[in-house]
């Protein structure tokens, strides 16, 4: 029998806590692969069960307590939270939230911990002469087609190629202004070597997120062309150019002109097949993850400006238990008192749809039978952060503006405009629909607006939102 087997077989002893089917997974993997992908994570599971086991909890029950506990170091919660997604996806991370983001500020902290001694500018990328010798090597695949990873890679043109060397030497750069911090960054692309370049730009160069956006583009592609990408460091760039890509600021042009653009491409009903690709697509990520969260709450944020046409201002504020409350039938009740008119708006209970979207935002990647429990932590809270915090203005309409190029309040114009168009005898509505008056009711708004096409289709789209 060879040392695989050994290794897989003595699995069990060292991990008497562990579930069998856990387990057994693991002992799939070390016989197909000789090797975990991360060292410790046998003895990570293993501390992490057998405290879920002393507290008297199922795994689906986790608490931050217990995260917190077993990941008392960032390399070790790593650990944790990778080895649980290989091997236990049936664990939710939603709880351990807090304790990533805890780590991440530690992180942050340490480029901060010293007093800035003088050097020489880091304004200047390094020269390729003085590159680590790795990359070196990949510099003349820039100038060829290559096959990496069996996919063609065409090569760069002069001016891209140019762009590439220059972000890659900005990338040295970094590490060196990173080192100057106490921090040692790996030369191999990895989530550290990119959070210190992350670092660097926004503290020495100040630039803004497009710029900080292509710079990683340009970093991938020359990674790619050197074969130098595992599939957690793949990940964890392009993770990082999707964040980046969100929070770019667009120019915004006239009102007008947004929504004749936005007709030629886009319908109201195309806003709500987004809200659900994006929050389907937060199941594919760890359930602790701002990416996750992001997909899920955008999701959620789509689904309520099409349901309801709120100010995104106003939107912003809500409060669940407040302003929006989950009656015992699983529907959620919607009453804000806006900003600008001062008068509250009641459209009572809000579609199946938007109400299950509002349901996996809070829960995250747990049970949807923690659903009153989970309500009890967050009552009070921002509907969209979860916290005691606001996003900022701009949020909503910077995410509008990426995937449609309309903002907020195009979107309430793009629904009394329907309306009008669908139901001129039943414009009367709108002031409910918009907030401006306490007449009326959802039932009316929903018997009159269910004609348009963009409700059929809504109805479509969330009809089986919970199989």
């Amino acid at each position: 029998m060879d040392t695989r087997h050994e290794r897989a077989d003595g699995l069990a002893q060292r991990m008497p806590h562990v579930p069998d089917a856990v387990a057994a997974r693991m002992r799939l993997h070390l016989r197909a692969t000789g090797e975990f992908p991360e060292k410790g994570m046998p003895a990570v599971l293993e501390d992490f069960f057998s405290r879920l086991d002393a507290a008297g909890l199922p795994p689906e029950q986790v608490t931050e307590e217990i995260f917190r506990a077993t990941g008392r170091s960032r390399s070790r919660f790593r650990c944790l939270v990778t080895s649980l997604r290989y091997f236990a996806p049936e664990v939710p991370l939603a709880a351990s939230v807090q304790v990533k983001q805890d780590w991440d500020r530690w992180l942050n902290s340490r480029y901060n911990k010293k007093a800035k001694v003088a050097r020489k500018s880091r304004r200047v990328g390094l020269s390729p002469v003085d590159w680590p010798e790795r990359w070196s090597q990949a510099l003349p695949l820039l100038d060829r087609s290559v096959r990496p990873y069996g996919e063609r890679l065409r090569k760069l043109g002069p001016k891209t190629r140019q762009s590439v060397i220059s972000a890659v030497g900005l990338l040295g750069q970094s590490r060196g202004w990173a080192e100057d911090r106490g921090v040692d960054v790996p030369e191999g692309p990895s989530e550290e070597l990119f959070e210190a370049f992350l670092h660097y730009l926004q503290e020495e160069r100040d630039v803004g997120f497009g710029t900080a956006r292509d710079y990683f583009e340009r970093l991938r592609m020359f990674f790619l062309r050197a074969g130098a990408f595992d599939e957690a460091s793949h990940n964890a760039i392009c993770e990082l150019i999707r964040a980046l890509t969100e929070e770019a600021a667009e120019d915004d042009p006239g009102k007008w002109a947004k929504l004749r653009a936005f007709r030629q491409e886009f319908a109201l009903a195309d806003i709500l097949r987004k809200a659900r690709t994006s929050s389907d697509g937060a199941q594919a990520l760890p359930g602790n993850s701002t990416a996750a969260f992001k997909l899920r709450q955008k999701g959620m944020i789509y689904a309520l400006l099409v349901n309801s046409g709120d100010r995104q201002g106003d939107l912003r504020h809500g409060r669940i238990g407040i302003e929006f409350v989950r009656e015992e039938s699983g529907d959620w009740r919607h009453g804000i008192r806006q900003n600008k008119t001062g008068n509250k708006k009641e459209v009572d209970l809000l579609w199946p749809g938007t109400s299950a979207l509002i349901d996996r935002h809070i829960l995250g990647d747990r049970p949807a039978w923690q659903m009153q429990a989970r309500l009890a932590e967050v009552e009070g809270l921002n509907l969209l952060t979860l916290s005691d915090r606001v996003v900022n203005e701009g949020y909503i309409n910077r995410r509008l503006a990426q995937d449609f190029k309309v903002h907020g309040h195009l979107v309430r114009t793009l629904i009394t405009d329907l309306l009008r168009r669908i139901r001129p005898d039943a414009l009367w509505a709108l002031q409910q629909i918009l907030g401006h008056t306490n007449r009326t009711t959802q039932r009316v708004y929903r018997s009159e607006f269910d004609e348009s096409r963009a409700v059929m289709v809504f109805d479509g789209l969330y009809a089986r939102l919970s199989d």
